[in-house]
């Protein structure tokens, strides 16, 4: 002959709501806090006054005009911080008696704070194409220049679509045939992240 005993656990009584679930627990929150992109670029226009460096001994400084690009890679767990590449086109001086174009590339670090505040550095150099031409006195030439920049500006912090708007203040330095050349560009732009 077989017994078969069965046992009923009683269950615990809980103090649920409606919901089935524990009012002494807090609610759950889902917060999204735009997270940054491991990958950002950038388009700027430059509206700058300075030296005109290769001529600065025969030329006041002047306004100049320039096209910044710049890519770079996020720092990992440090997402405000990015380490990359820019490259400002620019044209300077009066043209077309003294002037002078190029292409400067940087290396460049930038960080945009809880605030807001962009600040940024970069070290590189420009090849540039310099002309003078008074009338009777023609002369060109291609240098190459080193180059170095700071920023200190504005930014927004990236969108839920992985964009941002800054502004800022850019100085330049820069050397070429001799001369050590200071400037500083106003810079507008937008970014995006992917």
């Amino acid at each position: 002959m077989f017994t078969v005993v069965l046992l009923a656990s009683t269950a615990l009584a809980q103090d649920v709501d409606d919901t089935g679930l524990d009012p002494s627990l807090p609610i759950p929150t889902l917060k999204y806090d735009r997270p940054p992109p491991d990958f950002s670029h950038e388009v700027a226009l430059q509206l700058g006054y300075g030296d005109v460096t290769y001529w600065k001994q025969e030329v006041g400084p002047w306004v100049n005009f320039g096209l910044r690009i710049g890519w770079g890679r996020n720092i990992p767990d440090h997402h405000q911080h990015r380490i990359g590449v820019t490259t400002v086109v620019f044209a300077e001086g009066p043209l077309p008696v003294h002037m002078s174009v190029g292409v400067d590339p940087q290396l460049t670090w930038d960080h945009i704070g809880e605030n807001n505040l962009w600040i940024g550095a970069g070290i590189g150099g420009a090849a540039m194409y310099s002309s003078k031409d008074t009338g009777s006195l023609t002369e060109k030439r291609v240098t190459l220049a080193p180059s170095a920049s700071v920023r200190l500006g504005w930014s927004q912090t990236w969108s839920r679509l992985g964009r941002r708007l800054f502004a800022g203040v850019e100085p330049r330095m820069r050397i070429t045939n001799g001369n050590v050349g200071y400037g500083a560009a106003l810079v507008i732009g937008s970014g995006k992240g992917y």
